[in-house]
């Protein structure tokens, strides 16, 4: 009988626990006003692994040079949530009610918020933003899968840019490829929310760990 070296076996189990990166391209110069470079998405990397679950937002412009654009992030992972957001930004998600969601800026050197939806949103650790590389128009976010929450196979999500004004519109949405709102003064509209699956914990593992069983058994 071939038995598969133990060293094999745990590095096929490791490689099943993460999934490949996902790329969600959007339109660029879709803007109500395309000098905006800073708030042009252009594409959103995201991947996952066993704890964290990981987002890179990428824009047309130099985030830090222009030092004042906000980058939002909303989440539909489970049944309810609210048609609303917790920086009170002017924006119709399109009939998707939320539980999550990040706010994030990038003035002086960046930094992001995690809130969670119950009966009203509040503010939960869990979420971190990284601007390291803002100056080539890249945002990196690391969301822990607890702040996310459970159980969850998949989840839905829209990211959005905007300004610092409290009742700013998204200025683009990846949801859409042509323009999501007029002007400043406008609300902006979501189109349909993109879908990321996330299997829990450990269940690519197991998957991992039965092709090798079925593997064993044919040999």
């Amino acid at each position: 009988m071939f038995k598969l070296p133990l060293v094999a076996c745990l590095g096929l189990a490791v490689c099943a626990s993460a999934q490949a990166s996902v790329t969600y391209q959007d339109s660029v110069n879709d803007l109500f006003d395309n000098g905006l470079t800073n708030l042009d998405i252009t594409s959103v990397d995201v991947s996952h692994d066993e704890n964290n679950l990981y987002m890179n937002i990428n824009l047309a412009g130099d985030i830090a040079a222009a030092n004042w654009g906000k980058y939002l992030i909303a989440i539909n992972a489970f049944d309810g949530g609210t048609s609303s957001n917790p920086w009170g930004r002017n924006i119709d998600f399109g009939g998707e009610d939320i539980d999550r969601f990040i706010g994030s800026w990038a003035d002086g050197g960046g930094g992001a918020s995690g809130f969670q939806h119950f009966t009203d949103w509040y503010e939960a650790a869990g979420v971190s933003a990284d601007f390291s590389n803002a100056s080539s128009g890249s945002i990196q976010y690391t969301i822990s899968r607890d702040w996310l929450g459970a159980p969850y196979d998949t989840f839905k999500f829209d990211v959005m840019t905007t300004g610092g004004g409290a009742f700013d519109p998204g200025v683009d949405h990846l949801s859409r490829s042509d323009q999501a709102t007029g002007g400043w003064g406008d609300t902006s509209q979501s189109g349909d929310f993109l879908v990321y699956d996330l299997p829990a914990p450990g269940a690519l593992v197991l998957l991992g760990l039965a092709g090798i069983m079925r593997s064993r058994r044919r040999h």
